[in-house]
């Protein structure tokens, strides 16, 4: 079967509608990227912290001789990345440290964690920041000063 010939006009608007059709696609025409977010600010934990907070625990050993070298390349990259991280007892933020220690398999647990006031900044921080992330928890602080 033969096919009619096409009118000349709608022959050249074919390219026309061709090259539109590939530059949009370039120009931005899809959906916008999602924002980076900030990085969040980090709160310092004492018996006064607001509960819950949020732990994120970028890395944990069993308490001892080696814990320190175990645990220095996490304060290494927190430092790198603009925290004061800590070595800290996850047994002063409660249930941590049965958490951590049924995820590790360790006793007596010790970790480097960063404190944060909530779940969206802990998502910020664990979006940004490129290092380990252990596990989050949350809770309020149990120790004393």
């Amino acid at each position: 079967m033969r096919t009619p010939p096409r009118p000349a006009r709608a022959a050249a608007l074919v390219p026309l509608i061709a090259a539109l059709a590939l530059t949009a696609g370039c120009s931005g025409g899809g959906p916008a990227a999602p924002p980076t977010p900030e990085w969040p600010t980090a709160l310092t934990v004492d018996a006064d912290t607001a509960a819950p907070f949020w732990v994120v625990w970028t890395a944990v050993a069993e308490q001892g001789d080696t814990a320190a070298s175990t645990l220095q390349p996490a304060l290494d990259q927190l430092d790198e990345a603009g925290y004061s991280g800590q070595e800290w007892d996850p047994a002063c933020v409660t249930a941590s440290e049965q958490q951590l220690a049924a995820l590790t398999g360790y006793a007596d647990v010790v970790g480097v964690g960063v404190a944060f006031a909530s779940e969206k900044d802990v998502g910020a921080f664990d979006t940004l920041f490129e290092g380990t992330v252990v596990s989050v928890t949350s809770g309020e602080y149990t120790c004393t000063a």
